[in-house]
């Protein structure tokens, strides 16, 4: 009898613990949509003209430094200067005549559109912000993006829990095979330059943002290296720490791609 009430003990204690452990279990963030194709597309016309843009402010700049007021940063107004990622990418936009609108016009589009949710928009599009968080958040809301890379994409990097910690223009893309590709970006404000950096990426990867080595990119291999690293050529994972309250640096990693094309779709 003493052994049948300890085991019912025993049953109720785990009744009880039970629904404590299960709630500590973090929802897992939803993946992002992912684009399926063979290989890499040709970008519109339009989006072409972008990647040309960039690759000759790349070029021409050749690894000279700049402060964070530049041309970059002012149409946003002059004098304006910021960490300036996302507004070397949105320059580049904007010299290609990309339509675009602020992040508030797209929340207001998404909120009078059918579902209430996403802004429905066809061809090229682009969403007018430096900010890495409101470019996600805008491409969120045209439900444009992916886990898959294309030229012309924009990469959305996270460094541990800082999911927004910087944004890259894709540039290039090999397809390697079984979810792996060999992506070569243009990058602006890294080390104060624009910056080509050339990584393997694995989709299929996973991620673990506690551990600081944790990553789905990884440097090419020294023979496969078909350009000579420079100061504005880049090979290395960059590191870093994901916030100013973090002692630690953290390998950064794709979080996901931004989509101001959707593959086979007419863009004119």
């Amino acid at each position: 009898m003493k052994r049948l009430l300890r085991g019912l003990c025993a049953l109720l204690l785990m009744t009880l613990l039970l629904p404590t452990a299960l709630a500590a279990k973090a929802t897992p963030t939803p993946p992002p949509v992912a684009i399926s194709t063979e290989a890499p597309v040709q970008p519109p016309e339009q989006i072409q003209q972008v990647l040309d843009i960039a690759y000759n402010e790349w070029k021409e700049l050749d690894g000279k430094t700049l402060k964070n007021v530049n041309k970059y940063t002012e149409w946003r107004g002059k004098g304006i200067g910021f960490g300036w990622c996302g507004g070397y990418i949105t320059w580049c936009m904007m010299q290609a005549n990309v339509e675009m609108e602020e992040l508030e016009a797209v929340k207001k589009a998404a909120k009078e559109s059918e579902d209430g949710v996403f802004v429905q928009v066809e061809g090229v599009h682009h969403v007018k912000e430096a900010s890495v968080g409101k470019l996600l958040r805008g491409y969120q809301l045209m439900n444009r993006t992916t886990n898959v890379p294309q030229p012309g994409f924009l990469l959305v990097y996270g460094c541990s829990f800082n999911k927004t910690i910087h944004v890259a223009l894709v540039y290039d893309v090999k397809d390697l095979g079984d979810g792996k590709y060999r992506i070569t970006t243009l990058e602006g404000n890294m080390a104060s330059r624009v910056k080509m950096y050339i990584h393997d990426y694995d989709m299929n990867a996973e991620v673990n943002t506690n551990k600081k080595t944790s990553t789905n990119l990884s440097e090419v291999p020294e023979d496969e290296r078909e350009i000579p690293a420079s100061d504005c050529v880049d090979y290395t994972v960059v590191t870093a720490k994901p916030s100013n309250s973090t002692s630690g640096k953290y390998a950064y990693y794709v979080n996901c791609f931004l989509m101001p094309y959707v593959p086979g779709e007419d863009a004119e």
